[in-house]
């Protein structure tokens, strides 16, 4: 069997499954990663100011302390303020962080001498780092911008990268100012370290998820490339095999069994039509046998001409069966193609089966078999004539065929509530064994009896009869079902709704 390529581009579903997976992974890790680096980067430093703050509070609580204890024998505020700053700084030495006192001038010509620098604390590294006095005096833009609003101001000043908190302190001797400073480097490195584990930790968990969608994909589509090699051997004479159907009740495991199922319509139809065929070459060849018998016959001996004509009206017979077995089968031909269309008209199905009645009653007749019919009311149908005729006569024929001399054979016609109708048949034969009630519409089944049956004539039939009729029934959107059958006879009914074309 030749398989199909695609294109040498195209990808298997596992690689596709695969990159999809990973696709979108990929989006969902970096969504996350840049959420938690932006969390991770305004908590980090929500508390380094948190900390700067509350150390600057207790720094400006201890000046506040420091300025209402100035000896009396200080006697100028400025003197007064830079023993405070001195005492304040002598009580808050920090190892990381930077502190520096500034007082408000009352009267200045600009805002850059505003403040006058108190006291630096030189012992710390940050200040030392900060560049001492003069890196304060450079950098007194934050403490001049408390001052200004009043109220704390957060900011980092570069080049140095410092981490600045200023805080303006109200008392008794004058307005001052506490700044406290602080390296960002410690917090920038432990950022640099966080961002390396993220370049390192999410190409690997991507590369591991596509390792892992890998081989999850092909263990969830291994038993599509088994169902696929199951059914690449599957051809006409292999139809018997099936897909291997997964034990759980997943989708393909419900997939494997709707084709099992479509293998095992399939299968049937093989076989049905396999059987047809067979039957349709048995019920052929006898009569072809015969009239090549009967001709041949004829043509290589000398006879009387009442054998001639014996001869030739076998042959006729032979022919006009022939005819009518290979109108059949051109029949259930179309029909199973949806190439035979019906033809409705509007007509009264009481009269119709009366046609009937009158048409069989030479055969009946001759096999002293009463036909009853009685009409009780109108039955007015839209459907096709001919092809119902035919089915009323099928059903009369079968029931005269396998009815007794002497019996009766009843047909009915019966109106239905919302314009369908029922037409029924039944005879007082001997009925049909339970064995073959559910063949008798198969195409070419006839029963076979076991046992005589007084008085009945072998069947001489093709079977088509009833499949046709049934075919009939269906393409009016009704049914043809045998209703009743035991040993005081059997009941066909014809069930006609509204009448709905419904060929195929």
């Amino acid at each position: 069997m030749k398989r199909a390529v695609g294109p040498p581009w195209t990808l298997s579903i596992r690689a596709r499954l695969t990159l999809w997976y990973t696709a979108a992974l990929a989006v969902l890790l970096v969504v996350m990663t840049l959420a938690t680096y932006g969390m991770l980067t305004r908590t980090t430093q929500a508390d380094a100011d948190g900390y700067l703050t509350e150390a600057a509070d207790e720094v400006a609580a201890s000046l506040q302390l420091a300025l209402s204890t100035v000896p009396r024998t200080i006697a100028s505020d400025t003197a007064a303020a830079r023993w405070a700053a001195g005492r304040t700084l002598d009580n808050h030495r920090f190892r990381d962080i930077g502190v520096a006192l500034f007082r408000a001038r009352t009267a200045t010509p600009d805002d850059a001498s505003r403040l006058l620098l108190l006291a630096v604390d030189t012992t710390s590294t940050a200040t030392r780092e900060f560049g001492g006095a003069a890196g304060w005096l450079l950098a007194s833009k934050s403490p001049t911008r408390a001052l200004t609003l009043m109220d704390t101001d957060v900011t980092t000043l570069g080049p140095h990268r410092e981490r600045v908190v200023s805080m303006p302190v109200t008392t008794r001797r004058g307005t001052f100012v506490v700044a406290l400073s602080q390296s960002t480097e410690r917090h920038e490195a432990t950022l640099q370290r966080v961002r390396e584990a993220m370049y390192i930790g999410v190409p690997l968990a991507l590369l591991l998820a596509m390792l892992g969608g890998l081989l999850l994909a092909a263990a969830s589509l291994r038993p599509v490339e088994a169902m696929r090699l199951t059914a690449e051997r599957i051809g006409a004479r292999t139809l018997h095999e099936r897909l291997p159907v997964s034990p759980a009740a997943d989708e393909l495991s419900r997939l494997s069994q709707t084709f099992n199922a479509l293998l095992d319509r399939v299968e049937d139809a093989f076989e049905q039509r396999r059987r047809f065929i067979a039957d349709a070459s048995h019920e052929l060849r006898t009569p072809v046998s015969i009239v090549i018998g009967e001709s041949e016959l004829a043509l290589t001996t000398d006879r009387s001409p009442d054998a001639y004509r014996t001869a030739l009206g076998v042959i006729h017979g032979e022919a006009r069966r022939l005819a009518l077995i290979v109108g059949d089968l051109f029949l259930l031909a179309r029909s199973d193609a949806a190439e035979q269309t019906l033809v409705p008209t509007n007509l009264f199905l009481e009269e119709l089966v009366g046609d009937c009645i009158d048409a069989m009653g030479t055969i009946a007749l001759a096999k002293q078999i009463t036909l009853c019919f009685s009409p009780e009311s109108e039955v007015p149908y839209t459907g096709d004539e001919a092809m119902l005729r035919r089915v009323v006569v099928n059903l009369l024929d079968n029931a005269i065929k396998y009815t007794p001399s002497g019996g009766t054979v009843t047909a009915q016609a019966e109106p239905q509530s919302g314009g369908g109708a029922v037409i029924r048949v039944s005879d007082s034969g001997a009925g049909i064994a339970p064995e073959h009630q559910m063949r008798i519409f198969e195409r070419f089944y006839r029963v076979q009896h076991t046992t005589p049956r007084t008085g009945l004539p072998d069947a001489t039939g093709a079977g088509l009869g009833l499949p046709i009729a049934a075919w009939v029934a269906k393409a009016h959107g009704g049914s043809l079902v045998l209703a009743h059958s035991d040993a005081q006879g059997s009941v066909f009914e014809l069930r006609l709704p509204p009448y709905r074309l419904q060929l195929g």
